[in-house]
C-alpha cells in the first residue's frame, strides 16, 4: 500500500546565521523526488531556500520522478556519485548500508538536540545495530474512515472498535438490491494481486495481537495471530461485504464517491473525498484503526547523508534545518503525509483538518509495514504472502495449509 507559504518571506524572516558551523557557501547535491511538482516540491523547495538563506550554502537538487527514484538511488551510490543529501526510506537503508552509503548520524542528531524535536519512535525504522541513520520526514499510518451518514441510519452511534464489530457492522451497512446485487458494500478491503494486498493481512495479524515476524526477525506467518487475521479477511470476503478482486486505488475511489461504508486507509483520502464528492464530504469522519495496539505504516520518506560526502558540515546543517520547527509547522500546509516533528502541526492547522487526529495519535507508535531485518526484501516477501491470502480467500485453502506454505516459502528464500 503504496505509496506539500511564501518561500521567500519566510526565508527572509530566518536568515539567523549557520545552522552547525559549515563553512560559507558550501554547495551540498540533493537527490529527490518531483522536487518542482506542486505539494511536496514546493515544501521541498521551501527547505532548500531556506537553508540557503541560513547558510550562505547552495543547493544543487538532483530531480527525479518516484518511479526512477530507486534506480537513481543505486546508480549514483555504485558509481561513486552520489548527492550528498539522499532522500531515502527503511526498505532501503538495510541495501545503501551494506554498500557503506551512509554516514552514522546519532552523534550529531543528540549533539545538536535534533533528535529530540521527533516524535517518539520516528528513529526506530531508520537504526541499525543502535546507529541512526535518517531524519524521518513524512510518515502515514491507515486509519478508521467511516461515512457516519450510512452508520447513523444504520443505527449506530460510534464506529467499530474491535474486529468482530467491524464485521459486525460492515454486514449490517452493506446494501443489496431486489436482485440481490451490492449496491452499497460495508466495506473496503483490498485483496487483489497487488502489494497492499499484504499490508491488509498485517493489519488483522496485527488485530490479533501477532505480526510476520518475532523480535529476532524470524518469520511467524504460521502462528495464530496471523491465521486469525487472515480468518478475518475470509470471513468478511465470503459475507460479500467487501468489493471481491478490485484494485486499491478502485476501492478507493468507490469510498470516495459513496459506494462503501468503511475503510481503513491514510489521511490523503480526505482530500480526495473532498474533491470527488463534495456534497457529501461532512458525512465522512475518522477513528482510531478497530483494535488494540498499533497501525500499520510508520516513516516513508526520510532523509540522510552520503558517507562519501566531502561537505559534511554542510549536510548536516542541511538535515538540521529540515527538523526545525520553522519547517515542520509548515509541512502539512503542502503534503497531505504527518510531519515527524514534535507539536509539528499548529492549532489552526489542526482545526482545519480535525480528521487527522487519529493519525497524530497513532504515528508515533506505528508498526512498519516491512518486516524488520527484511525491509530490503520486500519485493520477494510480498507476493509469497499475497499468494497465501488469494488461495484461502479465492480458493477456499485453510488459512493454516496457506500460511504454513507461504512460511515454508519465505524461510527458503528469506530466512537470514
Amino acid at each position: 500500500m503504496k505509496k506539500l507559504l511564501c518561500a521567500c518571506a519566510f526565508a527572509a524572516a530566518t536568515v539567523a546565521g549557520n545552522a552547525t558551523g559549515a563553512s560559507a557557501e558550501d554547495e551540498i547535491s540533493f537527490l529527490v523526488v518531483d522536487y518542482e511538482a506542486p505539494g511536496m516540491g514546493d515544501w521541498w523547495q521551501l527547505l532548500a531556500s531556506t537553508y540557503e538563506a541560513k547558510t550562505g550554502n547552495k543547493v544543487v537538487p538532483r530531480n527525479t520522478p518516484a518511479s526512477e527514484y530507486y534506480e537513481q538511488l543505486l546508480i549514483q551510490a555504485a558509481s561513486g556519485t552520489g548527492a550528498d543529501i539522499l532522500t531515502v526510506n527503511p526498505n532501503n537503508i538495510g541495501e545503501l548500508l551494506a554498500a557503506g552509503q551512509l554516514m552514522p548520524l546519532t552523534g550529531f542528531l543528540e549533539s545538536s538536540g535534533v533528535k529530540d524535536k521527533i516524535v517518539g519512535g520516528g528513529f526506530d525504522a531508520l537504526t541499525a545495530d543502535g546507529e541512526i541513520y535518517a531524519l524521518p520526514i513524512t510518515g502515514r499510518t491507515l486509519e478508521l474512515i467511516y461515512n457516519a451518514c450510512y452508520l447513523k441510519e444504520a443505527g449506530f452511534d460510534r464506529p467499530p472498535q474491535t474486529p468482530q464489530e467491524f464485521l459486525d457492522y460492515a454486514t449490517k451497512l452493506t446494501v443489496k438490491d431486489d436482485s440481490g446485487r451490492v449496491t452499497r458494500y460495508g466495506a473496503n478491503m483490498v485483496n487483489a494481486n497487488e502489494d497492499p494486498t499484504y499490508e491488509m493481512l498485517l493489519m488483522w495479524s496485527l488485530a490479533h495481537g501477532g505480526s510476520f515476524a518475532d523480535a529476532d526477525g524470524k518469520f511467524t506467518l504460521d502462528s495464530e495471530p496471523v491465521i486469525a487475521g487472515l480468518k478475518q479477511m475470509k470471513a468478511l470476503y465470503d459475507a460479500g461485504v467487501v468489493p471481491k478482486g478490485m484494485t486499491e486505488t478502485d476501492q478507493r475511489s468507490l469510498f470516495a464517491t459513496g459506494g462503501t461504508a468503511m475503510t481503513i486507509d491514510g489521511q490523503w483520502q480526505f482530500p480526495f473525498i473532498e474533491k470527488n464528492n463534495p456534497d457529501n464530504f461532512d458525512c465522512y469522519k475518522s477513528a482510531l484503526h478497530p483494535w488494540d495496539g498499533p497501525g500499520t505504516g510508520g516513516v516513508n520518506m526520510a532523509l540522510a547523508i552520503n558517507a562519501a560526502t566531502k561537505n559534511p558540515e554542510a549536510a548536516k546543517a542541511f538535515i538540521e534545518t529540515a527538523a526545525s520547527a520553522e519547517m515542520q509547522s509548515t509541512f502539512s500546509d503542502h503534503s497531505p503525509y504527518l510531519p515527524y516533528g514534535v507539536n509539528a502541526l499548529t492549532d489552526a492547522q489542526r482545526a482545519a483538518r480535525p480528521y487527522l487526529e487519529a493519525w497524530i495519535e497513532s504515528s508515533g507508535n506505528a508498526h512498519p509495514v516491512a518486516i524488520p531485518g527484511h525491509a530490503d526484501q520486500f519485493n520477494e516477501i510480498w507476493p509469497i504472502v499475497v499468494d497465501a491470502v488469494l488461495l484461502t480467500l479465492r480458493d477456499g485453502k485453510p488459512a493454516e495449509e496457506s500460511l504454513a506454505e507461504a512460511q515454508a516459502k519465505l524461510e527458503d528464500c528469506c530466512a537470514r
